[in-house]
């Protein structure tokens, strides 16, 4: 026999909008549970150090024949450099330095990975010391960026899920207000969780504006 809510239920079936909505909050959810997830992870390691240690691997060296362009400034040279060696990574300028003999040395720096690398145009070759810095600086950057890392095509995803997982958070905040805004009974507690939200994030940023 049907119960009372089982007929209520059939009485007033959810509209196609509100069926559309639970959708994407279920499968929207679950597509960018993983950037919150890595979010959730790295903001631990940032306050709690000891959660995620740096544990830094080893170094290895090798050597690789290399065409300097001529009259190259540092810029453009580390530049070619690692886009011949097939690296990834920035450049940070202030590791750019230049022996007696005018070769250069310069650092590679990509999460999880540094390389020191130095030129050597008498030889023609290029030394590279490569070490693992661990999966913190790995969890670093998933949790501060949102672009590409020069001379990766891969990591460039990461910034488009980050702009998915944002439009996506945008959508699940409005509709999950207006899907509760539909629920008559439990319309006051979803008004005193959305108020108390607004005003908490509120008084935050004006203490930041004013105070500081």
């Amino acid at each position: 026999m049907a119960t009372t809510n089982d007929s209520h239920h059939r009485a007033h079936p959810p509209s196609r909008v509100r069926r559309w909505m639970l959708n994407i909050h279920l499968y929207g959810g679950l597509f960018v549970s993983w950037y919150f997830l890595a979010l959730g992870i790295s903001v631990l390691g940032f306050n709690h150090p000891w959660l995620i240690p740096a544990w830094p691997g080893g170094k290895h060296t090798w050597e690789h024949r290399a065409a300097f362009p001529a009259g190259a400034g540092n810029v453009k040279l580390t530049e070619a450099v690692r886009d011949e060696l097939g690296l990834a990574g920035w450049v940070p300028p202030w590791n750019m330095k230049r022996d007696v003999r005018g070769d250069l040395h310069f650092e590679i720096v990509r999460p999880g990975k540094r390389y020191a690398v130095a030129t050597d145009r008498a030889a023609g070759t290029v030394r590279v010391e490569a070490q693992s810095t661990g999966i913190r600086s790995i969890m670093g950057f998933l949790h501060c960026s949102t672009g590409a890392v020069p001379g990766s095509r891969f990591l460039r995803l990461w910034g488009g899920y980050s702009e998915i997982t944002v439009w996506t958070t945008l959508f699940l905040v409005a509709s999950g207000i207006y899907l509760w805004a539909r629920r008559q009974k439990e319309l006051r507690s979803a008004f005193i969780a959305v108020a108390g939200g607004c005003v908490l994030a509120g008084a935050f940023m004006a203490c930041l504006y004013f105070i500081g």
